[in-house]
């Protein structure tokens, strides 16, 4: 599904680069947040990757609807999905690298754009018919 062919290039090309952009977000906004507590590469990427694991988990059920057909992109539910997986991601910022929730806040207001995008894209591929 990620490879077919078509118009412009696949969409797996354009989730990869957003998920990579929004990791270096992450990791800009943790100095500017200046943040002390396990800010080398490993842990960002460990903490990144696991706000979109919880992120994917908790948008698997509108994935799945999507596949069977019962979905059809109803901005009603899509709201308080994105906004359950924004607090989620706040507090594992939170949690793992211990900077406070304003600045928790600041640090994954930056890099929810690439991750709702990369979302997008791949619920767009994954639950589209």
């Amino acid at each position: 599904m990620f490879f077919q062919n078509g118009d412009g290039p696949p969409p797996i090309f354009i989730a990869i680069p957003l998920i990579l952009v929004g990791l270096l977000l992450f990791k800009i906004g943790l100095v500017a947040a200046k943040a002390q507590e396990k800010t080398n590469f490993k842990w960002v990427a460990g903490s990144y990757f696991l706000q979109f694991g919880v992120i994917f988990f908790v948008s698997s059920p509108l994935f799945l609807l999507g596949m069977v057909g019962e979905f059809d992109g109803n901005p009603g539910i899509i709201a308080p999905i994105v906004l359950l997986s924004i607090f989620i991601a706040l507090n594992i910022v939170n949690l793992i690298h211990e900077i406070g929730l304003k600045r928790s806040f600041a640090v994954v207001f930056l890099s929810a754009g690439p991750i709702i995008g990369a979302m997008v894209i791949i619920g767009m591929n994954l639950g589209g018919p």
